[in-house]
């Protein structure tokens, strides 16, 4: 048995919707616990029910069943609803119930008379939104197993990526043996439609802009080839395209400059051109060789922030730690979210608790939103434990850069 209960994934959001929606599935089940009402489950075999796409995805089965689901729902619910705030994953919720819901009444067989219930296929859409999103971040689960005279328990950290498609394939697989020996197993191919509607919603808010992974998703971590099993570049040809495109960049320079433009002007569409291109490196050489030959110069705070998370999804952490820093120092309105950020970087990436609660100790609760002290005071007490495990930290200042 595995039983998530937690995950590494920042919090941005209290997970008031994720309890909400818990505790209506209590409610429910508590209210009606003989299922009399089938009415609000999902008829089989009776052809289109509209509001039943959506209200079967609040009524379980049995005590299991609902204990079940309310431990996933936990685990993937805060992971979702922390990116997307309360109203987007209530939002979000009842668009994965809804969009299997329906294909299976759409598709299900006349001849399967009954009636379907339970949160699975929602719960593998937000499983499916969680690999996509969070495919890097861990999942804290208990591990039970029962032998002769014997049971283990452990508490393994399990990555997203693996768990969630570990489930999911199983299903899919699962559902088509069962299909190709001719036996119909709703409840699996909920799971499957759920995934799918999971895996659709969550590359279109992607594409859409309406969710800010930080550059950990998973098609940024593919595009990026980070460590682990994602594919990771040679370094021959990304140097020799650097510098290709550099020589180029550096080509239309002269050229704007032989026009009259002013400096800061060229190199600020300069900048601007590495960043939409995606040449993280270009970008970083860039940003470095103008800060030292145009002495003064500071990139407009939103050329610098998507700087920031150019070099924070490619794991440059300490470049990252110096452009966040300059930028506070530099910035008008600096934004709470870069400082925490920072913070994040210096004590879970490089190690540097001392470094880091400086960060925070000019981020005081009573400036922060709501959403964001949860993250504060997580990072306070990782950052204490380091210390207390004797990390050593030789210089507490950040250099900007």
């Amino acid at each position: 048995m595995i039983i998530p209960w937690g995950t590494d994934a920042p919090i941005y959001h209290r997970p008031i919707a994720t309890v909400g929606v818990m505790v209506a599935c209590v409610l429910v089940f508590a209210i009606d616990p003989g299922h009399r009402h089938t009415e609000w489950q999902l008829a089989l075999g009776d052809g289109l029910h509209p509001v039943q796409w959506a209200t079967h995805i609040f009524i379980h089965q049995g005590i299991g069943h609902l204990l079940g689901n309310l431990l996933f729902l936990w685990a993937f619910g805060i992971i979702v609803e922390g990116k997307l705030g309360a109203i987007g994953f209530l939002a979000a919720y009842l668009i994965l119930g809804i969009f299997p819901g329906a294909l299976i009444q759409a598709l299900v067989s006349r001849e399967e008379v009954g009636h379907a219930m339970g949160a699975s296929g929602a719960i593998f859409g937000l499983m499916a939104l969680c690999l996509i999103w969070a495919p890097r971040n861990d999942l804290y689960c208990l591990v039970i197993l029962g032998g002769f005279m014997r049971m283990l328990v452990f508490q393994p950290e399990i990555p997203i990526l693996w768990f969630a498609a570990f489930y999911i394939v199983w299903d899919v697989v699962k559902v088509s043996t069962l299909s190709i020996a001719g036996v119909a197993w709703v409840g699996g191919l909920g799971h499957s439609f759920g995934a799918l509607g999971g895996v659709l919603l969550g590359l279109a808010l992607l594409k859409l802009d309406l969710v800010d992974c930080e550059g950990w998703d998973l098609l940024s971590r593919m595009k990026h080839g980070r460590t682990g099993t994602m594919h990771r570049p040679t370094k021959r040809k990304p140097h020799r395209s650097f510098v290709e495109k550099a020589q180029k960049k550096l080509a239309k320079a002269k050229k704007a400059k032989q026009a009259g433009e002013a400096p800061d002007v060229v190199a600020l569409r300069t900048l601007r051109g590495h960043l939409d291109a995606e040449e993280t490196e270009a970008a970083l050489s860039f940003y470095r060789t103008t800060r030292r030959r145009l002495r003064g110069w500071r990139p407009p705070d939103p050329e610098r922030v998507d700087l920031i998370k150019a070099l924070v999804a490619a794991q440059a952490w300490e470049e990252a730690a110096g452009v966040m820093q300059a930028y506070l120092d530099e910035s008008n309105l600096p934004s709470p979210k870069i400082r925490l950020k920072l913070a994040e970087v210096l004590i879970r990436r490089l190690e540097r608790p001392v470094a880091g609660l400086r960060t925070i100790e000019r981020l005081p609760e009573s400036d922060l939103p709501g959403n964001l002290v949860d993250a504060r005071r997580k990072l306070v007490t990782l950052a204490e434990q380091l210390r207390e495990e004797g990390v050593l930290e030789l210089d507490d200042a950040v250099q900007p850069l």
